[in-house]
């Protein structure tokens, strides 16, 4: 759960309260300290800035997104728009459903199912799959 700084003063000052033992001051060290991480890392989330990709031709474009198709591979779209800041938007990641026309069909991993123009696609890349396991299994 995240807390605003309102709702975390309350949540002290209830367990002040409640709690008078010496190990109380511990605990709010740890409190404290959590809350901080979770702030610096929604911060760092907000102040990222994507850098622009190379532009990519239509053709380009086709055939990376067919080859994907065809492998079942996923891909990272960057669109041609931008934020309020002038800046790019996250890259879509996701696999390749459908295509019709001028449209793809993408399932996105966050988002879901979206429909993309191929005209509003800046860059876009096949990935390697993800790695599951990090580390060997040992029996």
């Amino acid at each position: 759960m995240i807390y605003d700084d309102e709702s975390a003063e309350q949540l002290f000052m209830d367990a002040k309260r409640v709690y008078q033992d010496r190990g109380m001051m511990k605990w709010i060290g740890f409190y404290l300290s959590d809350h901080t991480a979770v702030l610096d890392k929604e911060s760092k989330e907000r102040n990222r800035i994507n850098d622009e990709k190379e532009q990519m031709t239509v053709e380009e474009i086709g055939e990376t997104l067919q080859r994907a198709y065809l492998q079942n591979k996923r891909i990272a779209i960057q669109l041609e728009a931008l934020d309020s800041e002038g800046n790019f938007l996250d890259d879509l990641v996701g696999k390749i459903v459908g295509q019709r026309e001028e449209r793809i069909y993408l399932n996105e991993e966050e988002r879901g199912m979206l429909h993309l123009e191929i005209e509003q696609i800046h860059h876009v890349e096949v990935l390697n799959p993800k790695k599951i396991l990090s580390q060997k299994i040992i029996k």
